[in-house]
């Protein structure tokens, strides 16, 4: 996939309030977005920064909170596995976790066209066969029978084998009049009263967009492509209930996301994203809350969630379960020996009459449940070696055993995934170094200081070349710079002298170096905001 570049929106109106402390778990309303990776917070700024902070007449674009942080297996991502977190909208991926530049760095899941093929990706070309989601495409997820589902378009959009056959002609200026039923059927001319054009035709989709969607999509922070995908069908009016109350519904399912029109919402929520992310959690069986003990394990290890639940389901220790995982498959759901498959290795006796035996939620159901069996007849150890022996693997007990002890070791139980909120510190004009201070200089430059002590352990070049100045601040700290539509992170490289704190302060909020203070435009338009993390 490709990585999403990033324009943020212009925040210079915001005033932009402190936020609360990281909590230690999940709760109903999630983790605080400012504790994520500095990629994603910059992200989660762009799209909903203006909702969050000032109540920004528009929905949201991912969602007020992140509701889980996962890493999951992706065979061409660093240690074949990568960072996620989950809003109600959509998921943010870390492609690139070596950088905090979101324009090199996050990639925005395909989740609305791997619910309806029925496929989880776990790399460039490599996709695990699952059952489609029957999960409503918008309305309530429950006592809605009627609604049409993610599975009902599974022969209507261009996904999978079939997809150059499903492309539609224009119709631009046509009303979008044809009703979707649950059961995937189309039934055209049914909504006669409907208000709503088509705008715009994409011929690389083969897909018709209604005028509600189209003005919504250039409307936004982002180019819409690198928000959305490609359209994977027309756009239907679906009958759903919202809240218990029947409504006509318009939907139009793209790559990533899926856009409702709803008339009957106030102005501002009309258009809105659909709750791809929550349903993608839903039909995964992903989302109930974690207990605050697993979390970190939950988090840290590829699959992590789905094998701490099917653990935690059998009564089984989570960390030799995952353990498990590590040593026979090694964490690739796609994983087989001529007796076993899947994520746990599960025995084929064990998988016998699973429709997707591969599906990773499935297949760790399946198979700490085998396990579960053979440690309450036989003990721990045994029950391990009979496993290991059923599967077919080599590995041995005593190395599932020190897997675990290690993973108890790296994620200790109740501690958090995420780090530390963000708070602004100020807004106003920047400093700038001379051009002729060189990347290179400030390197130089923060290696000097950390070699007096004077700066914070563990200081590193920034790794994307942006450097700051500021005297609350050590050399080897980070800051979140927003300015002219743009967001980025700098590492403080230098210090205020002592006689000249006073002055500085009266006239500038940070200082930079002048590749930042160009990269944010602050060489056009001198107002910046300045966040950093919450001590």
């Amino acid at each position: 996939m490709r990585a999403l570049p990033i324009r943020l929106l212009v925040l210079g109106m915001f005033v932009l309030l402190q936020v609360a402390a990281p909590r230690a778990s999940a709760t109903a309303a999630g983790f605080d977005p400012t504790t994520a990776q500095p990629a994603v917070v910059a992200l989660w700024m762009a799209l909903d920064g203006g909702v969050h902070y000032q109540g920004a007449e528009h929905s949201w674009l991912l969602g007020p909170a992140i509701r889980e942080v996962a890493t999951e297996p992706y065979q061409e991502a660093p240690g074949g596995s990568r960072s996620v977190y989950y809003f109600d909208k959509a998921r943010v991926e870390v492609a690139d976790p070596a950088t905090s530049d979101p324009q090199r760095g996050l990639t925005l899941g395909l989740l609305v066209r791997d619910m309806v093929l029925g496929v989880v990706q776990v790399g460039d070309d490599r996709f695990v066969p699952v059952a489609p989601a029957e999960i409503p495409l918008a309305g309530d997820l429950e006592s809605n029978p009627e609604a049409p589902t993610y599975a009902s378009l599974r022969t209507l959009a261009t996904v999978g084998e079939q997809a150059a056959e499903r492309r539609a002609p224009a119709r631009l200026g046509q009303p979008v009049s044809a009703l979707l039923t649950r059961a995937g059927n189309v039934l055209p001319d049914t909504v006669s009263a409907s208000p709503v054009r088509i705008a715009h035709y994409d011929t690389a989709s083969g897909h018709n967009v209604p005028d509600v969607f189209w003005q919504w999509l250039l409307a936004q922070p982002l180019p819409w492509l690198q928000l959305t995908g490609f359209p994977i069908s027309e756009p239907y009016w679906i009958r759903t209930r919202v809240e218990g109350q029947e409504r006509l519904v318009l939907v139009q399912a793209f790559e990533r996301r899926l856009l409702t029109y709803d008339p009957q919402n106030p102005e501002g929520w009309r258009v809105e994203w659909g709750n791809a992310g929550l349903h993608y959690r839903v039909w995964r069986g992903l989302d109930a809350p974690l207990a605050p003990e697993d979390l970190a394990l939950a988090s840290g290890t590829p699959s992590g969630e789905v094998l701490v639940r099917a653990a935690r389901a059998n009564g089984l220790d989570p960390y030799l379960v995952v353990a498990l995982a590590a040593v026979t498959s090694r964490f690739d759901p796609l994983a087989e020996t001529p007796t076993a498959r899947g994520l746990l290795l599960v025995p084929a006796s064990a998988l016998a009459g699973e429709p997707y035996p591969l599906d990773p939620t499935r297949n760790a159901e399946r198979g700490a449940g085998y396990l579960a069996a053979l440690v309450a007849e036989r003990g721990t150890e045994a029950g391990l070696a009979a496993y290991l022996a059923a599967a077919g693997s080599a590995a041995s007990v005593d190395a599932v055993l020190q897997a675990a002890e290690e993973l108890r070791q790296r994620y200790p139980a109740g501690s958090s995934p995420l780090g530390r909120p963000l708070a602004e510190i100020g807004r106003g004009r920047a400093a700038y170094y001379d051009p002729s201070y060189s990347v290179t200089w400030w390197e130089r430059t923060l290696a000097a200081y950390a070699s007096w002590g004077k700066a914070v352990p563990g200081a590193a070049p920034d790794p994307d070349g942006y450097y700051c100045v500021h005297p609350d601040f050590r050399p080897g700290e980070r800051l979140l710079l927003v300015a002219n539509g743009v967001a980025l992170w700098c590492t403080i490289g230098d210090t205020v002298a002592a006689g000249h704190v006073a002055s500085w302060r009266s006239r500038w909020v940070v200082e930079l170096s002048w590749p930042t203070f160009v990269a944010l435009g602050l060489d056009r338009n001198n107002d910046v905001t300045v966040w950093a993390p919450v001590r």
